[in-house]
């Protein structure tokens, strides 16, 4: 080689020989990850090949094959709680997003009092989803010493039940306040990320707000759109305690998801098998739509660039 470089194949070969890479490191924490995520879902997929009551030790634990998901596949009641799953979880992360982009706009400028703005809007993000239903519950929506009942008997007019008469509506706005913070966070990390040559030059070529909003700054942060939504659906898919502690899936199953229903099938069912059956089905339908937001998503930033 012209002078006397090596190869850089060769520069390789002799750094692996000098500095040999120990997998067998690896290997603990594969172990640790394994036994942490893996063990349990196989368990789940035992568990839901069984017929076992909780309640009834005196029928014993017995090998139904797939008849708790044929069960579910032909409840009509399954269907109806999924797509209510489906509306109230996409309503939620829309209006996450939506407003999570708009209000990380806001953050990204240099305007008064923004270190505070930012402590203020991250802060439900900070607290436990039980607190969160316990507070706006009894707190602020109650309508005999709630915030509600307060300001309505203020103005002379009754006050109204949120959390009887707007279940899913409410379920919504919760999920929005307590994780919009989360895509807040993430969305701004990736505007503050954009190079400022490229929105100066957008600037000197003349680009209105508009522009430079949604076809330059969003375009750019596809990436860290597809965390905040693949992420956010997850925590949304799980989340639990602010059902619970707010409408407790009422009135009747109009607040149900699939997460509280899985709940109410191990614990008012005492039906192991058939609440493993319904965790399996979970499962499933968040993989398909994580697959489906992605590819949407990689779709669109193919046809930007």
């Amino acid at each position: 080689m012209k002078n006397g470089m090596e190869p850089m194949s060769k520069i390789a070969r002799n750094m692996k020989k000098k500095y040999p890479v120990e997998r067998s490191f690896v290997v603990p924490a594969c172990v640790i990850v394994a036994v942490a995520t893996q063990v349990p879902f196989i368990l789940t997929i035992i568990f839901s090949a069984l017929q076992w009551n909780i309640v009834r030790p005196d029928q014993g634990i017995t090998i139904s094959g797939l008849s708790n998901f044929i069960y579910y596949l032909g409840n009509p009641e399954f269907y109806m709680i999924c797509l209510q799953t489906i509306v109230m979880i996409g309503a939620a992360l829309l209006s996450c997003l939506v407003f999570g982009y708009l209000i990380a706009l806001m953050l990204d400028c240099d305007i008064p009092g923004k270190t505070i703005s930012r402590t203020l809007i991250l802060s439900p993000f900070f607290i436990m989803t039980t607190t969160t239903g316990v507070l706006w519950k009894t707190v602020i929506l109650n309508t005999n010493f709630g915030w509600v009942g307060m300001i309505a008997d203020w103005m002379g007019i009754k006050a109204v039940d949120f959390v009887s008469y707007y279940a899913r509506p409410l379920v919504v706005f919760l999920f929005v306040w307590q994780w919009m913070p989360f895509f807040v966070l993430v969305l701004l990390g990736g505007l503050q990320g954009i190079p400022g040559e490229v929105l100066e030059r957008a600037s000197l070529d003349g680009c209105s707000w508009f522009e430079m909003v949604f076809k330059i700054k969003l375009p750019m942060i596809f990436n860290h759109m597809q965390v905040a939504l693949m992420l956010g659906l997850i925590f949304l898919v799980k989340e639990f305690g602010l059902i619970l502690t707010t409408t407790g899936g009422g009135p009747g199953q109009k607040s149900y998801t699939l997460t509280y229903y899985i709940y109410k099938t191990l614990f008012s069912g005492s039906n192991v098998g058939r609440a493993a059956a319904l965790s399996v089905i979970t499962v499933v339908v968040t993989l398909t739509v994580i697959n489906l937001i992605f590819r949407a998503i990689k779709k669109r930033r193919a046809a930007y660039e």
